[in-house]
């Protein structure tokens, strides 16, 4: 029983020094981790808030995993400095997309819609900075509008 005690309070631990420690949002990102439930067949007509907070995660982590995956394959091209502004450039986006959709969505807090719209929100978030990394990933040497791996 004791084992089990300090195995949990390990875990415990280790999670809050990790939270401390300011994990990276590009890897860290609570919508990796979001499960979708299969129970949810029709999006198009989906009627309830829990479809519909579904419906939302499954387009949200389609396009956010897009990003996520536009953002390494620039990020294994750079050398380090450009490296580092990327993911200076990344985290910044992760806050103003925090902000902007706490801001815009202020109106559902505490209603049974919250989650939907923020969701919906992200996505939309998510979708621009894709159009913003593809532009960069097929940046023609030389254009000095973009910063070229």
């Amino acid at each position: 029983m004791k084992a089990m005690w300090l195995g949990a309070a390990v875990v415990a631990l280790g999670l809050t020094a990790a939270g401390a420690a300011g994990l990276d949002p590009v890897l860290n990102d609570p919508i990796v981790s979001w499960r979708d439930d299969p129970s949810v067949k029709d999006c198009k007509n989906a009627d309830t808030t829990f479809a519909m907070n579904v419906c939302a995660g499954r387009d949200a982590k389609k396009t956010y995993m897009e990003m996520v995956t536009l953002y390494n394959q620039l990020y294994a091209k750079y050398d380090a400095p450009n490296r580092k502004l990327l993911q200076a450039s990344q985290r910044a986006w992760h806050a103003f997309a925090d902000a902007e959709c706490a801001y815009e969505n202020n109106l559902t807090t505490g209603g049974t819609i919250h989650s939907t719209m923020l969701t919906n929100c992200t996505g939309a978030l998510a979708a621009e900075r894709v159009k913003q990394l593809k532009a960069q990933a097929n940046c023609a040497e030389g254009d000095l509008s973009c910063n070229h791996p």
